[in-house]
């Protein structure tokens, strides 16, 4: 059947099966930007940017938007569709339990665009600008989003043009708690918890040091998105009845009990006390590297936790490639595509102060990078 060796903790992995992909992965990661060739951009003229860029990866995307005309706009959307496109590639030569995962995981970009429309909707941008937010990905094209925000009159409308999609019950639900609480962060939230759900499942069929190493992995994004929502419900008032329904409890560190006794406590410190004694319980390395840093810093700023939250992420997936690379599994495919999202999302962001004349120590706040 093939070559199935076992790592130092005696799991087996099948390395033949990736025989296809790792060849093309061995080459994309080697390709990844430095974090000084990023910041380096910073504060430079979107033409200097868009020169630099052009021989990256995305130099195929960025010719091709040319000829429409390239804007920040256009250079944004050649970002995500290499980012697109990579993922594809990599699904084409990878073995059907992993096409199946990386499947679920690129439902994480359509789900991004649905908040951006509903976003723009509630927010009551004319369809130029709101374009200027939303990224169109997978079945949502950049003519279907046009016509649905100009046939939408409003948040409603929007969900209603959406319902032959898989979201739309799950919208149709979310709604109904918006109408009632006001908060439309809710909706975003039940976005999540249906991706994430199916991102989960689809690691059933994998086996080994493979499932381990996805579970490791997805099983920290989705720590990462649980604490982001008890934290930011628990600020809006919430009350943990309704915080308990958007929760994903699926890791294998911070379960329902767990997730329970973050809840429960009186403030965000002692919540965030709370998920470090879970992870020393687990014996979960990199949940407790994350977790140590916000408990140490005395943290009291959501958007500061959320930062350190993805920083850890960014940091985490750099530890498994030098952790793994020997070996030949899922994590080395996970870890490159989270680092190289990170590395559009950065770019991204460096694109839009230029854009808008932001300075650039503000710009570099926005970034996530390792330390």
């Amino acid at each position: 059947m093939g070559e199935e060796q076992k790592n130092d903790g005696g799991l087996l992995m099948c390395a033949w099966k990736y025989k296809r992909v790792m060849p093309r992965l061995t080459v994309d990661k080697l390709k990844l930007m430095e974090p000084n060739q990023i910041t380096g951009l910073v504060g430079m003229s979107f033409h200097h940017i868009s020169s630099v860029l052009e021989n990256t990866p995305y130099r195929a995307e960025i010719f091709e938007v040319r000829t429409k005309g390239l804007s920040s706009l256009s250079l944004e959307d050649a970002l995500l569709q290499n980012f697109i496109k990579t993922c594809e590639d990599l699904m084409e030569l990878s073995p059907k339990d992993v096409r199946l995962l990386l499947s679920a995981l690129l439902m994480k970009f359509e789900a991004n665009c649905v908040k951006a429309l509903l976003r723009a909707k509630e927010a009551e941008l004319s369809v130029e600008e709101a374009m200027k937010y939303i990224m169109p990905v997978g079945s949502l094209s950049e003519a279907r989003c046009r016509n649905i925000l100009e046939n939408s009159e409003n948040i409603a409308d929007v969900i209603d043009s959406l319902s032959d999609m898989e979201y739309g019950s799950v919208l149709e639900k979310a709604f109904a708690v918006y109408m009632k609480e006001k908060a439309f962060y809710l909706i975003e939230v039940a976005l999540d918890r249906h991706v994430y759900h199916k991102i989960w499942r689809a690691t059933v069929k994998f086996r080994g040091l493979d499932k381990k190493i996805a579970r490791t992995v997805i099983g920290l994004e989705i720590d990462s998105v649980n604490v982001k929502t008890i934290l930011r419900c628990k600020a809006m008032g919430i009350s943990e009845n309704q915080i308990r329904r958007y929760l994903i409890p699926a890791s294998e560190v911070f379960g329902e009990k767990e997730l329970q006794e973050a809840m429960s406590c009186s403030d965000m410190q002692s919540t965030i006390d709370s998920l470090v004694e879970s992870a020393k319980r687990a014996r979960a390395r990199d949940h407790q590297y994350i977790f140590k840093e916000l408990q140490e810093l005395h943290v009291t700023s959501l958007t500061t936790v959320e930062t350190i939250l993805d920083r850890g992420l960014v940091e985490t997936n750099l530890r498994i490639m030098k952790r793994y690379t020997p070996f030949f599994n899922v994590g080395l495919l996970l870890a490159f595509l989270n680092l190289k999202w990170f590395e559009v999302k950065n770019l991204r962001a460096i694109i839009r102060g230029a854009d808008a004349g932001i300075a650039p120590d503000r710009v570099k706040k926005l970034l996530i990078l390792q330390r």
